[in-house]
This record gives C-alpha cells, structure tokens and sequence, in this order.
C-alpha cells in the first residue's frame, strides 16, 4: 500500500509542478530531483537518509507562496516515514 500511495503523489508533485509555473527554475529542478530520487526508491534497497529532510526543508520554505505543492510534499514526507525512509 504505501509504495503505490508513494507513486500517487509522486504523480500528484508532478501535476502540481506543471501547473505551478511561478517557481523559478531552481526551484523547479530541486522539486524534480527531489521527486527523481524518491522514484529511485522504489524497488531500491538504498534509502537516502536525508531524502525527507530535504522534502520538509522544501515545505517550509513553499508553505507561504505555493500552499498546494507544500501539501503534495507533506503526504509525501508522510508516505515516506510509513515505509521506514
């Protein structure tokens, strides 16, 4: 369950993403790396310790300006804690 829940919201960050066209390229490229690495966890043994620090880091600073993408980021920060990463 939490590994298909995961690809829901990685599809979800994806949708938000195309339609947030504010965000300033690096803020763009952050987001999709931060969504690649996610995606690289799936069927992976490797679980980069600092994945979900990096997601809360881009809650906070999203919260204000971009409230739909800091949701989208908390439920996946949340799915991540479900599944031990």
């Amino acid at each position: 369950m939490p590994q298909r829940a995961l690809k829901e919201q990685l599809e979800a960050l994806h949708a938000t993403l195309k339609s947030t066209p504010e965000l300033n390229q690096d803020e763009h490229e952050l987001l999709l790396k931060i969504a690649s690495d996610i995606a690289e966890l799936e069927g992976s043994d490797n679980e980069p310790a600092d994945i979900s620090d990096m997601i809360q880091e881009q809650v906070i600073r999203f919260d204000q300006d971009y409230p739909a993408l800091s949701a989208v980021l908390r439920q996946l920060t949340d799915t991540l804690g479900r599944i031990g990463v």
